[in-house]
């Protein structure tokens, strides 16, 4: 075909099948025949090792009602003015000649802290709730979707992939392809 080994494999897609230029053809649905074929001779391949190989882990979320405080900066300012007016009045009508004026200031300076506070709950701290949503990775399943074995046959290395974990040896034909 002269491809000069740049391709290591092909495979056929079907006819009807609509393939994008930017994006690759459809992944191949695996067809594993490992059935014994006539009069093939059977033998026993020592497996060297066997990985489980988990899915990809599953994200879980959950939303929680999370109790919020904000501390209130904003000053109460008319109820600062009006406190100021009515400390004022207040201090006033204490005392006489310069002490009447030094009651007055005082009871307006009173005032108008107490005014600037009116309205303020929690000691001035504001609580509100809200919903935040949470996540964690959990492993997929405790059971792995399937094992990675390698096994020697006549000196090579050989691998393929099992739906359940192997014993010590694998069954292969004379060419080392699994069979069952």
């Amino acid at each position: 075909m002269g491809l000069n080994d740049r391709v290591s494999s092909a495979r056929a897609v079907s006819r009807d099948a609509h393939i994008d230029d930017h994006h690759y053809a459809p992944a191949p649905v695996a067809v594993y025949d490992y059935h014994r074929r006539n009069n093939e001779r059977l033998y026993e391949a020592n497996v060297t090792s066997v990985h489980a190989v988990l899915g990809t882990p599953e994200q879980r979320c959950w939303v929680e009602s999370e109790q919020i405080i904000e501390e209130r900066r904003r000053v109460n300012v008319p109820g600062a003015i009006v406190g100021a007016v009515i400390g004022g009045i207040l201090g006033h009508q204490v005392g006489g000649g310069r002490g009447k004026d030094i009651a007055t200031a005082g009871g307006a300076v009173a005032g108008a802290a107490v005014g600037a506070n009116v309205g303020r709950n929690n000691g001035g701290q504001e609580g509100c709730t809200r919903d935040v949503q949470r996540c964690e990775s959990m492993p997929s399943q405790a059971r792995p979707d399937y094992w990675e074995v390698t096994y020697t046959f006549r000196g090579q290395a050989h691998r393929m992939q099992m739906s359940a974990p192997p014993g010590p040896t694998v069954t292969v034909n004379e060419l080392g392809e699994p069979r069952e």
